[in-house]
């Protein structure tokens, strides 16, 4: 449950890809969209310090977890989990394991079979398109000096995902942070600081090779342990 919630709105964190661009004037939300997507799909990679919020609903429970987090175009990532317990997610594009080193356990799946969904598998592959993909409002109206809130509604069924929050910085278009709603009411909310665009990042980070005693779940389709993706 903890690994579709976080599948679903990973792929969002591409969008934070930005250089700085300040407007004089008071752009449209036609315009806003535009100029994320374009700082979106002008950056190679891109690292940062997240905070992460999961409420389930039916049960008020609420769980705050915290670490680094590390994209590159298309489609690699590797999440860094500090606390409140250690866990790494890479994927190379094609092959994700989930590892989590107390239980000395992961799980090997196809990113294909793992990031089921549009918005994940899109956003990636670097091929997502917010106005294609959704419908776009404004979360609260803007005010001067505040962040841009957009609410986005999916044109099309996405699993469990209901609704899409994103805070927008008002001079460069980054996104401060992303919300997803499910259709149960839980919400997984990501804030990002501390970020660094086009780093170079190497390939190698994006690759995992299980610990010696570690024991692998291998899902049917997914490369074999310590070998990338097909």
């Amino acid at each position: 449950m903890k690994l579709k919630i976080f599948l679903c709105w990973t792929g969002v964190a591409f969008l934070v890809f930005s250089p700085t661009l300040v407007d004089a004037q008071s752009p449209s939300l036609n315009d806003i969209v535009t100029k994320v997507q374009d700082q979106y799909d002008t950056n190679s990679d891109f690292k940062a310090d997240f905070v992460q919020e999961s409420l389930v609903k039916s049960l008020g429970k609420k769980q705050v977890s915290e670490g680094e987090v590390f994209f590159k175009k298309p489609g690699k990532m590797r999440w860094n989990y500090q606390k409140p317990f250690k866990q790494e997610i890479v994927s190379d594009g094609k092959t994700l394991w989930s590892y989590r080193p107390e239980e000395k356990q992961v799980v090997v799946s196809p990113m294909s079979q793992a990031a089921q969904g549009k918005v994940p598998s899109t956003f990636l592959a670097g091929l997502g398109n917010l106005k294609m993909d959704f419908q776009i409002r404004w979360a609260q109206e803007p005010s001067p000096q505040e962040p841009y809130f957009l609410e986005l509604t999916p044109n099309e069924f996405q699993g469990s995902l209901e609704k899409l929050f994103l805070l927008i910085d008002r001079e460069n278009y980054r996104i401060l942070r992303a919300k997803i709603q499910d259709l149960m009411g839980n919400t997984t909310q990501i804030s990002f600081s501390k970020t660094q665009f086009n780093n170079r990042l190497p390939d190698s980070l994006f690759t995992f090779t299980p610990p010696k005693g570690v024991e692998v779940f291998q899902m049917p389709g997914a490369a074999p342990p310590g070998k990338p993706g097909k």
